[in-house]
């Protein structure tokens, strides 16, 4: 406890908890989840809703993101482009390669037969 306080919020990985609701609907769909495990997993619905994605799909070629409903239905043809976000705060940086996957310099000596 900090200040006094119980502590109200706890964190969680991204993964862990995709991972623990795929687990937990796969016993609610297969009729084994306990009354416990259906709450956990609609509480993990509810965080995981939490967490916005922005994404824009144009499915009809016209430049302008389309609704989760056209992409819905399109989705089987594969005619949806993915549209990157261009915001001017978030910037893609590339890494570097490291010294691992870059090619190995000659050395500058080199040995000569004798």
């Amino acid at each position: 406890m900090e200040n006094g306080k119980p502590q109200t919020q706890m964190q969680v990985g991204l993964g862990e908890a995709i991972v623990r609701h795929n687990n937990l609907f796969k016993k609610i769909s297969s009729g084994f989840a306990t009354d416990e495990e259906r709450s956990e997993y609609d509480l993990l619905s509810d965080a995981l809703n939490e967490i916005k994605l922005d994404l824009g799909f144009d499915c009809n070629d016209d430049g302008v993101p389309d609704t989760i409903e056209i992409f819905h239905q399109t989705a089987s043809t594969s005619c949806c482009r993915f549209i990157p976000s261009v915001s001017e705060g978030k910037k893609v940086v590339k890494k570097k390669s490291t010294s691992r996957l870059a090619p190995k310099k000659k050395s500058a000596k080199r040995k000569t037969k004798r």
